[in-house]
């Protein structure tokens, strides 16, 4: 469940874009995103119509996702790894097919990808929603992320 939740936070659907006007001017969603790294704030999953609590362990907390311009994805575990045989780093790629929808595949996820609604995006805050299934069970999943 642990692996779940980070991915559910990584590839978290996106509900409509919303520009942080008097921070960022004219910057596109893309510039927003790419503009800086990713860390996981808040999140909440829900399984089959039952949440399920939302705890990230303090190896997760430092772990965070990076959007580059070349629509490559870094999934980094940050200073504190949880298992120190994973993977300092993880490869993936992303897309914006439109202002409010994100592309994200991340292999060796339990999800490897899907497209998710943008609920917010700003200089400051990445909000991400998916909703999905996994096995046949319905998951969805409320994700916000904190650049820096």
């Amino acid at each position: 469940m642990k692996k779940l939740s980070f991915l559910l936070l990584t590839l978290v659907a996106l509900g409509g874009c919303k520009k942080d006007d008097n921070n960022t001017p004219g910057m596109s969603p893309t510039e927003l995103l790419t503009a800086k790294n990713w860390r996981v704030s808040t999140f909440s999953v829900t399984a089959a119509g039952q949440p399920y609590p939302a705890v990230l362990d303090p190896c997760d907390k430092d772990n965070y996702l990076k959007f580059n311009t070349d629509k490559t994805l870094i999934v980094d575990e940050g200073p504190t790894k949880c298992d120190p045989t994973n993977a300092q780093t993880e490869k993936g790629t992303w897309s914006m097919p439109s202002a409010d929808k994100l592309t994200i595949t991340a292999p060796n996820l339990p999800v490897s990808g899907g497209t998710f609604d943008i609920k917010e995006l700003s200089a400051t805050t990445l909000h991400l929603y998916i909703s999905d299934s996994q096995s046949g069970t319905p998951l969805t999943a409320d994700v916000t992320l904190t650049a820096f």
